[in-house]
């Protein structure tokens, strides 16, 4: 009994842990803004790629900290784009294209909430990777269209 209560407080601090990690924060301007969170993004696919590569053990608690944080950086950057922020005292990989069609952006970016949200609901291992595989192509239709390579 106490080997379980352990355990399950275990992974309740790990998976608060990675939400208060991985939630947004406000910084300088709105380039600052959405690379944080961006960031925030990678932290959380990171874990979630960490169990599709058998690197880290299925975790219904630890997928959907992660997936939830994910979903809330996603939108939080969605509103980091306002007019005037193609270009500023920091380098960006936002392509111009996000500006002339920022309702197909909007709409691409709400599917990878979408999709993280579902993430997020996954309690069984057997339905993780139809879930990350979903995500992932959300994420790559945005970036395929608005994120220019780093080079």
């Amino acid at each position: 009994m106490y080997s379980r209560l352990v355990s399950s407080s275990r992974t309740a601090v790990i998976g608060l842990t990675a939400v208060m990690a991985l939630s947004t924060t406000a910084f300088a301007g709105p380039i600052d803004d959405r690379q944080a969170a961006m960031k925030n993004v990678g932290k959380a696919m990171g874990a979630l790629a960490a169990i599709a590569k058998k690197e880290a053990p299925f975790d219904a608690g630890v997928v959907n900290s992660n997936a939830t944080a994910l979903a809330d950086n996603v939108k939080a950057a969605k509103d980091h784009f306002p007019e005037g922020s193609a270009t500023g005292d920091k380098e960006t990989w936002a392509k111009a294209e996000i500006w002339q069609n920022k309702a197909d952006f909007d709409a691409k970016a709400d599917k990878a909430v979408e999709a993280a949200m579902a993430m997020a609901a996954v309690t069984a291992e057997a339905d993780f990777g139809a879930a990350l595989g979903a995500l992932g192509n959300a994420c790559k239709a945005c970036h395929t269209d608005y994120r220019r390579p780093k080079q």
